[in-house]
């Protein structure tokens, strides 16, 4: 077995990690969803669009925002060492 074959710690951590970005784009588009339909006189379907593109741009930068902690925290334990 070579070293780039993935473990099988690296195949489920890469299904859960898809598995916390459905449930990410869940949770952000029904909270949009809610927000449009109750705040606006649009059309149901004109929301449910709105809220859909309103979860995938909140699912992206929530990622991005984890990334960068990640990145900061991994930044700064490599200074103090």
């Amino acid at each position: 077995m070579t070293s780039k074959d993935p473990t099988m710690m690296d195949i489920i951590g890469n299904i859960l990690s898809r598995l916390v970005s459905v449930a990410l784009f869940l949770v952000i588009g029904l909270l949009a969803l809610v927000a449009f339909v109750g705040r606006t006189d649009l059309h149901l379907g004109v929301c449910v669009l709105l809220a859909i593109v309103a979860g995938i741009i909140g699912t992206i930068l929530v990622r991005l925002l984890f990334r960068g902690i990640a990145a900061l925290v991994g930044l700064s334990d490599r200074s103090e060492s």
